[in-house]
């Protein structure tokens, strides 16, 4: 179970962390999230603090993974998913890529790009030297684009020790 819950943060924060939520996010979700084929899901902080509980259940063990889990899971307030496909929802490729140019202008820095073919991630975030905030991931593929944004805080050595060590987790 503990193995699971590692697991389950370790993916939240590869896929992408949004701490604060973005006006040009918040404007697309609202345009998009009520579209028949779109799917959005949307985590409140509860369930963050419920896995940092589990993550740190006293079994009278230091347990530095635990601890790293919960203190990331403590950080997030929320986590919103917003899934929908290009075309027949009037989303074409271009205002996604809007939305992308929208966040730089917004100091977002950008992270990382991938790049296959037409599909890419994009991973924009804002924060300081040890802190990581306001992340959003932008995933384009053929015909889908998502938008993840997590909100809250999360520190860069906990962050640094979870790549590290992203191999227990497997």
């Amino acid at each position: 179970m503990k193995k699971l819950m590692m697991t389950m943060t370790v993916l939240a924060v590869a896929a992408g962390l949004t701490f604060g939520q973005s006006k040009t996010v918040a404007d697309f979700q609202r345009k998009y999230q009520n579209d028949r084929d779109a799917t959005m899901v949307h985590l409140n902080g509860g369930l963050f603090k419920l896995l940092a509980s589990i993550a740190t259940f006293d079994l009278g063990d230091e347990d530095e993974d635990a601890e790293v889990v919960a203190r990331i899971s403590n950080g997030i307030k929320s986590m919103d998913i917003l899934s929908i496909p290009l075309f027949e929802s009037g989303l074409m490729p271009e205002g996604f890529e809007e939305l992308r140019q929208n966040l730089l202008k917004e100091k977002y820095e950008e992270l990382m790009e991938v790049r296959d073919g037409r599909n890419n991630v994009s991973f924009l975030s804002q924060g300081t030297d040890s802190e990581v905030k306001n992340m959003v991931v932008l995933v384009r593929e053929d015909d889908k684009a998502v938008v993840m944004n997590v909100n809250g805080t999360l520190d860069m050595r906990d962050l640094a020790y979870l790549a590290r060590h992203s191999q227990k987790f497997n």
